[in-house]
């Protein structure tokens, strides 16, 4: 759902920062398994889609093998050394790139974490040659940074005030 400047899934319980031409696009999900959502420009010349699966390995293990699904997606394929971040208040491993594919030179981010027992990846990616790469990237790392889940609804909690 989209709700001004927000992207909100209430499937998932969480909510990001939504850039003013940024829109659901249903057919990008298919770019990354397990994706829950995808946003991106209408001309998909930046997309971010997000996948979630379960916990099987430790943080490191899955953006490592995240890294070598990817690497094989892109052709000439140029990576920037793994960061340690935090994002929703939780240890996150950001892994930047440069890349080509489908005949596009693309500059990519793909950020995992884990959360209560799933992986959700985040993959973000955006024309690498146009001119406005920088204000893209740019808005791709504050919708990462924006991210924060919901706490989940307690089905057993009442909903009648406290007297």
């Amino acid at each position: 759902m989209v709700r001004g400047s927000l992207y909100i899934n209430q499937t998932y319980g969480f909510q990001m920062f939504r850039a003013p031409d940024w829109q659901p696009i249903i057919a990008a999900r298919a770019a990354l398994p397990n994706a829950v959502a995808a946003l991106g420009t209408s001309d998909q010349s930046t997309l971010l889609i997000i996948g979630r699966d379960r916990a099987r390995d430790s943080l490191d293990a899955q953006s490592a093998a995240t890294e070598k699904v990817v690497e094989e997606v892109y052709e000439n394929y140029r990576p920037m050394p793994p960061q340690r971040i935090m994002v929703a208040g939780v240890p996150a491993i950001e892994r930047q790139f440069r890349g080509e594919a489908d005949k596009r030179e693309w500059s990519v981010i793909v950020v995992t974490l884990e959360r209560e027992g799933d992986v959700f990846t985040i993959l973000a990616m955006t024309d690498a040659n146009s001119e406005l790469v920088q204000i893209q990237e740019n808005v791709i790392a504050k919708a990462i940074a924006s991210l924060q889940f919901n706490a989940p609804s307690d089905p057993n909690a009442s909903t009648a005030p406290h007297t």
